[in-house]
């Protein structure tokens, strides 16, 4: 086996073995509060619009400004010749 596959298949123990301790720390959790599925329900639906306003709120400031690409950099050198 090459180096890359060992170190695929690692990295994909561990992300395994991850995913496992939060499916059951996550489920003591709960377990631990009482409220089952429907708390489940909303704490995913939170997390998931948490992630879908922070990667919107990141695109937006990289479109509002900043450092221009090397394309527009280009095509600014070429207007100016």
């Amino acid at each position: 086996m090459s180096r890359n596959t060992v170190l695929q298949l690692i990295a994909a123990v561990i992300t395994i073995a991850i995913l496992i301790v939060l499916h059951k720390g996550l489920d003591w959790f709960f377990n631990l509060m009482g409220v089952g599925f429907a708390m489940g329900f909303i704490c995913g639906g939170l997390a998931v619009f948490l992630v879908w306003y922070l990667a919107d709120r990141e695109e937006n400031s990289r479109a509002a400004g900043g450092i221009p690409s090397a394309e527009e950099q280009r095509t600014r050198h070429s207007i100016d010749l």
